[in-house]
């Protein structure tokens, strides 16, 4: 199922699929490998990894937006675990981005937000955030 879930999304490696086309043709496909994870209890295993991702998209205020430019980075992220043959990176970008362009999908399609689900995404990417911050921190202090 992960060798489907990275063929399918690597195979868009050098087009450009807007928000509207992701939700409309895209989106029957997606919840297909959306399910089966669930199923496979994947989604739970995952579930900061999805998180994280799902924080960082809320970066952008619109919705078509998030949907677009994660979706970019998702054949991005399997392009480049593809190349340096990193097949634990390959599973868990093919897990997590399936996972959180069926939500944005959902979001995009209904114009409804998961509050509560939004409120743990950002707490988590913010986590990460400051956690970054620091360790940027410590090396510009080495750098005086």
């Amino acid at each position: 199922m992960i060798k489907n879930i990275s063929d399918f999304i690597y195979g868009f490696k050098n087009s450009v699929v807007e928000a509207e086309e992701i939700a409309s043709k895209l989106d029957v496909k997606i919840s297909e490998f959306t399910k089966e994870l669930k199923n496979e209890k994947l989604d739970k295993e995952f579930e900061e990894n999805f998180l994280t991702i799902l924080g960082y998209s809320y970066r952008l205020d619109d919705v078509s937006q998030r949907l677009f430019f994660t979706f970019q980075e998702s054949v991005y992220a399997i392009d480049l675990d593809k190349l340096m043959k990193n097949e634990d990176s390959l599973r868990l970008n093919s897990i997590v981005y399936i996972l959180v362009l069926d939500e944005l999908i959902k979001e995009y399609k209904t114009k409804e937000i998961n509050e509560e689900q939004k409120q743990k995404a950002l707490a988590i990417y913010k986590k990460i955030e400051d956690r970054k911050s620091a360790e940027n921190k410590k090396y510009h202090m080495y750098q005086y």
